[in-house]
């Protein structure tokens, strides 16, 4: 694996960790608020970010030859893009999000925090 890839995925895997650090602590101070609060803020975090894991996963480590990257790529944003769906839909229908703000706060949140935070492990 090139260097360059070598650095992108160690800095995804950092953002991974810092996202999974914020929602345990946000979770956790919301729940205090709120318990139904916290469970439709978490669910609408988990519907952006466990696609951004796939997405990562399949970028970075299924074993692939370099030519198959960029395929790679447009193959985990359309699986990230079915998975976003997937998880939004499956909330709303079956797991009786009540307080759509909140869900919609943390679903943008996680989307921020996808470009922001690896972005920021970039520069540092």
């Amino acid at each position: 694996m090139s260097q360059v890839l070598t650095q992108a995925k160690n800095r995804y895997q950092k953002a991974i960790l810092l996202e999974m650090g914020f929602i345990l602590i946000f979770g956790a101070l919301v729940s205090i608020w709120q318990w139904k609060s916290a469970l439709d803020f978490c669910l609408g975090f988990f519907s952006a970010f466990l696609p951004f894991c796939a997405f990562t996963y399949l970028i970075f480590y299924r074993k692939q030859n370099l030519s198959a990257k960029l395929t790679a790529l447009y193959r985990g944003e359309a699986i990230k893009f079915i998975l976003t769906i997937l998880f939004i839909a499956v909330s709303f229908k079956w797991l009786g999000v009540s307080r759509f703000f909140l869900f919609f706060a943390g679903f943008f949140i996680a989307l921020v925090l996808n470009n922001l935070v690896p972005f920021l492990l970039n520069r540092s």
